[in-house]
């Protein structure tokens, strides 16, 4: 197993506390990236022998899109990882490019291919120079280090689409079949299997449902299990542009699927996240009863023109899912993994009414949650500012059921924003119960009430936020500050 070295050189304060690494400005400490180069989706997710498994879309080559290959990292808490060598290259395969994809484990006794009590597959749509896209898949005995591909590859071929790609695969009990889905153009495709190897298709989802203003990408079907016993499933579709505040956006339809058919409970599109930089998100597989997605932390509007260093782009914080039920409706809900409170300690929590300032240490990344005591919903605002009189701004608005973040004063002016002021639509019963704010070095991600309204957004600004403004009309609110520590 040959690891590369994530390790980063840190300034230190007075007090020993970690923060912006030298020279690499913006490279964040709770949020992985990659030692250097480009990266975009996060493919292949797995949990397997304690060690969660990540691969993304990388470029081992260059700091801009190309020659995509499956990078690989590795965590044993979702949150400190080890960055290791490339899984999957395209370099001798006449197939091409190695693009989006997923992993599963393989089932013991079931006859399949390249079969041994360790095997990991992978499987992954192959880009060619006459741009045409297939499927291929890989196999690993050691746990997903080491990758050879099948020699059946392409085990799917393009159906005369220009769009054909990022296959998830998992196993429905029910039909006793693997299943996998396909994002082509504005459908999402489902086929099965009994091997791995053949597929048949099986229907097509998409047509009438949801938004259609750009390409379908990145599909993944989670089942959820109902307190009532009954089985919802929730489809997220990736599309860009057509995001609900501008370029990349992820949508879902919550539904049932019974091994043949998906069907949605509701024709309009529901967002998984309002921010612009939470994209081509995807569930771990092999976790058991939790739900955990990490995303690609960028939009594609201006994923090449951010201003960082050595590497380019990033993943979200990983997150749980639950499915929740609003009036006759399910929302999902999503929130920051419960391992990130293993590494928190408490810097303030305080009680207070009305409004409150308090400055903010040198962080490498804080926690922050305001939660409102009094019943009665309620305006209130949340600001950051630092010593360049750079300010990040965020307000609810009651009377619209809005949280509003605004970014045109945080630092850096990146020319292509989709858009500076971002909006997000927060049901109502959940605007005033709790907001929880996870601030890193370049990002920001707000989690609203029990985590059915969230923003992930980038942000670059010149120094540190060292100030905290809250106001909240007359309302009673306890706040509390506390330092996420990852070395």
């Amino acid at each position: 197993m040959n690891k590369v070295s994530v390790g980063k050189e840190l300034l230190v304060n007075d007090d020993g506390e970690h923060h912006v690494p030298v020279g690499e400005k913006w490279r964040p400490t709770l949020h992985f990236t990659p030692k250097q180069n480009w990266v975009n989706d996060p493919n292949g997710l797995f949990y397997k022998d304690g060690i969660y498994h990540l691969y993304f879309q990388h470029n081992p080559k260059g700091n801009r899109w190309g020659n995509m290959s499956w990078g690989h990292a590795t965590s044993l808490d979702l949150l400190r990882w080890t960055e290791h060598e490339v899984a999957i290259e395209p370099e001798g395969d006449s197939l091409g490019y190695i693009f989006s994809g997923s992993c599963v484990l393989g089932l013991k006794n079931s006859a399949l291919p390249y079969e041994d009590d360790d095997t990991v597959y992978a499987f992954f749509t192959q880009h060619c120079e006459n741009n045409i896209q297939t499927q291929s898949a890989a196999y690993s005995f050691d746990g997903g280090f080491n990758w050879n591909k099948f020699s059946e590859n392409p085990i799917i071929e393009n159906p005369s689409l220009k769009d054909f790609r990022d296959p998830k695969v998992f196993w429905h009990p029910q039909t006793s079949k693997w299943i996998m889905l396909l994002a082509a153009g504005h459908v999402i495709k489902f086929y099965q299997s009994c091997n791995l190897s053949s597929w048949d298709w099986l229907s097509d989802f998409g047509d009438g449902y949801g938004c259609h203003a750009g390409e379908w990408e990145c599909p993944d079907l989670i089942p959820f299990e109902l307190d009532s016993g009954e089985t919802k499933w929730v489809l997220l579709v990736s599309l860009n542009p057509g995001g609900p505040n501008g370029g990349s956006g992820t949508q879902y339809f919550v539904g049932n699927f019974d091994g043949q058919n998906f069907s949605s409970d509701h024709l309009e599109e529901r967002w998984f996240d309002y921010g612009p930089d939470n994209y081509a998100g995807v569930t771990f597989a092999n976790v058991k009863h939790r739900k955990i997605l990490i995303g690609w932390m960028s939009n594609w509007s201006y994923a090449a023109d951010v201003p960082t260093q050595k590497w380019c782009g990033g993943m979200t914080l990983p997150r749980e899912l639950n499915l929740l039920r609003h009036g006759s409706e399910y929302r999902i809900a999503n929130n920051p993994v419960r391992e990130l409170g293993r590494l928190k300690s408490t810097l303030r929590s305080d009680t207070f009414q009305g409004a409150y300032t308090s400055s903010i240490p040198v962080y490498s990344a804080l926690d922050i949650q305001l939660n409102f005591l009094s019943d009665k919903p309620v305006d209130y605002k949340v600001s950051f500012c630092n010593a360049e009189n750079e300010t990040l701004d965020l307000w609810m608005q009651i009377d619209r059921n809005k949280l509003y973040l605004d970014r045109r004063n945080s630092g850096f002016d990146l020319k292509l924003w989709t858009t500076p002021l971002i909006e997000a639509f927060v049901l109502p019963g959940n605007t005033s119960r709790s907001l929880r704010i996870i601030l890193d070095q370049g990002s920001i991600e707000i989690f609203i009430g029990d985590g059915s309204t969230s923003i992930t957004a980038l942000l670059f600004p010149s120094d540190h936020f060292s100030q905290l403004n809250v106001s909240a009309g007359m309302s009673e609110c306890q706040l509390t500050i506390s330092h996420v520590q990852t070395t």
